[in-house]
């Protein structure tokens, strides 16, 4: 069956104000030559500085809730530090996310409230949610950080660290998952970013709009279905089914050396 998720949607189209660094062929690379990923000496693993920050910092709030002592002892901190690793991981990912469990450790905001999802971040990818929009079904994959139920709503919080600016696409994705999950209740989103200690403001979407990012998913797993189908019968249409947009951003993709037109 045809599906879709947000890290799909932000394949097919950049956030707004890095339309210059989006290229199409990135996405036929990732979805394409996946079996060839090995041959090619790319591993689908690699992970950033910023993105293993991210993911420990999760794996941190995840752990202090599964261990609630922890974040009464002094050295809570330290326990949290030993079960997600930490001590293992390079000097800038250590200082970061030790300064992460620290804040949280001193103002654990989550204690307290009524929480339906709190994901450790490395858990397997959900089931999908399926969607039918006339003759059409195709498969909504979402994984979220952390829901809450508070005031007679479900609160959608992602977890975020870093400085890089909020995707409202993500939040409008979570909204309507949201809405088949929790039919009856009222769903608002937000971001919190986890290293500055800040919350985006709270996001939320009418039925009319559920609609059209309903529709707007729909047409990109049908499209993105399609495109995977002809590449199978006509593999030498790669390039217009993929076209490319190289640019400066060409040095931080990790298809860049298998690239012919990777400057």
């Amino acid at each position: 069956m045809d599906f879709v998720s947000y890290n799909l949607w932000s394949q097919f189209e950049a956030a707004i104000g890095w339309e210059d660094t989006h290229c199409d062929m990135q996405r036929g690379w990732r979805w394409t030559q996946t079996s060839n990923l090995k041959q090619l000496n790319i591993s689908r693993s690699t992970t950033t500085i910023w993105q293993k920050v991210g993911q420990l910092a999760q794996q941190g709030v995840y752990e202090f809730h599964q261990d609630p002592l922890s974040l009464k002892h002094p050295r809570g901190i330290d326990r949290i530090a030993d079960r997600i690793y930490l001590h293992y991981e390079v000097a800038p990912v250590r200082r970061r996310v030790m300064e992460i469990l620290q804040r949280y450790h001193n103002k654990p905001w989550l204690v307290g409230k009524d929480i339906l999802i709190l994901n450790r971040g490395d858990e397997p990818i959900p089931p999908p949610i399926e969607v039918q929009i006339a003759a059409y079904q195709f498969q909504l994959f979402v994984a979220f950080d952390c829901l809450i139920r508070t005031d007679g709503k479900i609160h959608i919080i992602d977890f975020k660290t870093g400085s890089a600016d909020f995707d409202r696409r993500q939040a409008d994705v979570y909204l309507l998952a949201v809405s088949y999950l929790y039919p009856d209740l009222p769903a608002v989103a937000s971001f919190h970013n986890l290293e500055q200690n800040t919350q985006s403001e709270f996001i939320t979407a009418t039925p009319t709009q559920l609609s059209t990012i309903e529709d707007k998913l729909a047409s990109i797993a049908q499209l993105h279905h399609q495109q995977l189908d002809e590449y199978k019968s006509q593999p030498d249409r790669f390039d217009r089914l993929f076209p490319p947009h190289p640019g400066k951003h060409c040095h931080h993709c990790p298809f860049n050396y298998h690239c012919k037109y990777s400057e």
